[in-house]
């Protein structure tokens, strides 16, 4: 249930951002900044209040290099491309988008290694680019569904998510999670605020903006961040991926429910095939 209600966090964060864009009239460059921070800081405290050693990472060069990079090219490429591939989109399809990053992964895996990809990889990929392939055309080469800057954003998501997957492993492995993504979201905050700089954008800030942005930073960063954590100690990472897969499904229902974001059967077909990638991946690895 914890990794369940992780994806359903998260996946209900997008559509509260594709509200904020398409309602009141916000950017993701106004956005992103300001949640790696407030939830980079609010993580931080949760780390100190846990006693962890929040400083240890900046001890060594190479996992202090190794921090900035995951905190700009994985942290923040992760983030804001994935904010401004659902103004430029939607929810759901910005968050199937997401989902590619196994098949690209695997690509990238095979490559380095110059190895063959297992025959349920090969399947992985094609299930995931059809599926992307039925989302973006309905099917139809000749035609787009969505506009060419959502393809080429949503295609920056799932390529971030790779360096957000892979740079921080070796940190992981030798420090504590939270304070890592915490300096991983200060970091990337900064940056990203540096140059954008939010504050000189025109956003109007009512109640209903603050609560959604509470909402984006503690129900779907903060709390999912936790959830996460505590479902691996208690069933592993593999059956954990699977059950926070949820994500899209949930970002897609909202989205249609209450923005009125309209789906087609074609899409359907294409989120599960999406979907399916991540199964196929773990076949006979519950052992």
């Amino acid at each position: 249930m914890l990794a369940v209600w992780t994806g359903i966090l998260w996946g209900a964060s997008s559509p509260a951002a594709q509200y904020l864009f398409e309602s009141k009239g916000l950017e993701s460059s106004w956005l992103t900044p300001y949640r790696l921070l407030a939830s980079g800081i609010l993580l931080f405290v949760f780390s100190a209040v846990r006693k962890q050693d929040v400083w240890g990472v900046w001890k060594e060069k190479p996992a202090a290099l190794r921090l900035i990079v995951f905190g700009i090219a994985g942290m923040m490429g992760m983030q804001y491309s994935f904010f401004a591939a659902v103004q430029a989109t939607d929810a759901g399809t910005a968050t199937f988008f997401q989902y590619l990053n196994p098949a690209m992964l695997i690509v990238y895996y095979a490559v380095r290694d110059r190895k063959k990809p297992e025959k349920r990889e090969l399947a992985a990929v094609f299930c995931a680019v059809s599926g992307i392939f039925l989302i973006a055309t309905h099917g139809n080469w000749h035609s787009l569904n969505v506009s060419p800057e959502g393809i080429v954003l949503g295609l920056l998501t799932a390529l971030a998510t790779c360096f957000y997957a892979v740079l921080p492993i070796p940190l992981l492995n030798k420090y504590p999670a939270e304070p890592v993504c915490a300096w991983a979201m200060i970091i990337g905050g900064i940056t990203l605020a540096a140059v954008r700089q939010p504050w000189r954008m025109n956003a109007n800030i009512d109640m209903i903006v603050v609560i959604a942005f509470l909402a984006i930073v503690v129900a779907g960063t903060i709390l999912p961040f936790c959830f996460y954590l505590s479902a691996l100690t208690r069933i592993g990472a593999v059956y954990t991926g699977l059950m926070t897969s949820v994500e899209p499904v949930t970002a897609t229902i909202l989205a249609a429910e209450f923005l009125s974001t309209a789906f087609e059967k074609i899409d359907i077909v294409g989120f599960v095939l999406v979907l399916s990638a991540g199964f196929i991946l773990n076949i006979g690895k519950g052992k």
